[in-house]
């Protein structure tokens, strides 16, 4: 944009000069009408203009028009000579400012951009200079100059614009572009949502410390060092609001640049990651709770990847296996339960997979010093949400070794009372028999009968 304008700027000297220079000719000849050098010196000048030019008479027809017009236009002088703007096709009739030159250039000569019409129907966007002439057969000497690359290079600039102001402000990132006195260019819709801004109207040209009051001074420190300059960033930095509220960002701050190479301002890149910390901060409670649930639980726990490689395990499964976690740790399960059939092992681990849960599997472990445990397992497997594949499992087994105890010592007295009860019952059944042998002899020898038996003994 700043080589444009200085491009532009030189030319408007430039014609601003040749203009002076032609007006001078132009009052020198009408000085000298006589002269015929003075004529020929003025017509030789017009001609060679780099520009295109009409000449006007006081009614505004055309009198006179140079080549690089007729070129520029399409037009030919038949087309031209004798009518005015309007006639000629040159400009539509409600655009035509005869009435508006006599007004203006009366007093100075004017510049203004308008558009003409092709012969073909192109519309022509030049830069019009009048000079008013006071004497002659050329009241209005129109001078135009072809502006269409630069308003090619304007619509392209403001089309950048546009689409540069469209992407930030559409961006799922917050940015701020600012000036170099730190008034706001640019302001993307995560920035306003972030910073309860409203709309991007509300703060485009305020200053940046207008628009949030409350900013600490190390950013406005910040600020000043990207002018100079620098690229500062943080990845978690807390400020206090005046509310006393904190929020937590992720941010940087860089000048850019203008076409020149100089500092035309600061960008603002800034990640509100408040919840996103108090997210953090509740899952390093749930972990180090966890963590802690894992190691002090007086249950064995064991989990494994889909290589069957442990990967954990508690205090109490060492305690259990008599291992240190660090000699357990990256063997594979069939190592550990060595003292299993591998094929048996084999099966279950297949099962825990199809079935993504075993329930209540009790496994008999033996122990350094001869004696045995009795632990009761569960286990389930872990999958990956995304593409359902086995990602591993984890286990936790109950010490059931002195429930078991008690089970076979309840077994063994209620077999034992069987054996008893069994015996009791023979003896009964014996002496129910004597019973009925003794009522048998008494009976043969005509005798009373000295027991009274029931028909049936109920146990």
């Amino acid at each position: 944009m700043v080589s444009i304008f200085f491009q532009n700027t030189l030319l408007i000297a430039s014609l601003v000069i040749l203009f002076l220079t032609l007006i001078l000719l132009l009052v020198f000849m009408r000085k000298s009408r006589t002269c015929r050098v003075a004529v020929l010196a003025s017509n030789t000048l017009l001609s060679q203009l780099p520009e295109g030019y009409i000449a006007l008479d006081e009614q505004g027809r055309i009198v006179d028009v140079n080549d690089v017009y007729l070129k520029l236009s399409g037009y030919s002088k038949k087309d031209l000579l004798g009518k005015d703007l309007a006639q000629a096709g040159v400009l539509d009739k409600e655009r035509y400012v005869l009435d508006q030159l006599k007004e203006v250039v009366q007093k100075e000569p004017y510049l203004k951009e308008v558009v003409h019409h092709g012969k073909d129907g192109r519309l022509l966007p030049l830069e019009l200079s009048v000079i008013a002439l006071q004497e002659g057969e050329i009241a209005y000497l129109c001078i135009y100059r072809d502006i269409s690359k630069r308003k090619k290079a304007e619509i392209s600039l403001l089309h950048s614009h546009d689409l540069l102001r469209y992407v930030i402000e559409h961006t799922r990132s917050s940015i701020a572009v600012h000036d170099t006195s730190l008034r706001y260019i640019y302001v993307s819709q995560k920035y306003l949502d972030e910073y309860n801004l409203g709309n991007a109207e509300s703060v485009i040209g305020r200053h940046h410390y207008d628009v949030l009051p409350d900013l600490p001074q190390k950013w406005k420190d910040v600020h000043q060092r990207a002018l100079q300059g620098e690229v500062l960033s943080a990845e978690d930095d807390l400020y206090i609001r005046s509310n006393g509220k904190g929020e937590y960002t992720r941010w940087e701050c860089r000048p850019w640049y203008t076409e020149a190479g100089t500092i035309g301002g600061i960008i603002i890149y800034t990640d509100m990651i408040t919840k996103q910390k108090e997210f953090e901060q509740q899952l390093k409670q749930t972990s180090d709770y966890l963590e802690t649930l894992f190691n002090n639980t007086n249950g064995p726990i064991l989990v494994w990847n889909q290589a069957y490689e442990i990967t954990r395990a508690n205090k109490a499964f060492e305690d259990l296996m008599g291992q240190e976690g660090s000699s357990v740790v990256g063997k594979k399960v069939f190592e550990v339960f060595s003292f299993v059939d591998l094929n048996e092992q084999r099966k279950l681990l297949d099962s825990l997979v199809q079935n993504k849960t075993v329930v209540n599997d009790e496994l008999i472990i033996p122990l350094r010093d001869g004696s045995i445990k009795t632990v009761l397992w569960s286990a389930s497997s872990i999958f990956d949400p995304h593409d359902g594949s086995y990602i591993g499992s984890i286990a936790q087994g109950q010490d059931i070794t002195e429930r078991k105890c008690v089970e076979e010592e309840n077994k063994r007295q209620l077999e034992e009372l069987k054996r008893w009860y069994a015996v009791m019952l023979n003896r009964e059944e014996r002496i129910l028999e004597l019973k009925q042998e003794v009522n048998e002899q008494l009976k043969m020898q005509g005798k009373t009968l000295r027991y009274q038996i029931t028909s049936e003994v109920h146990p």
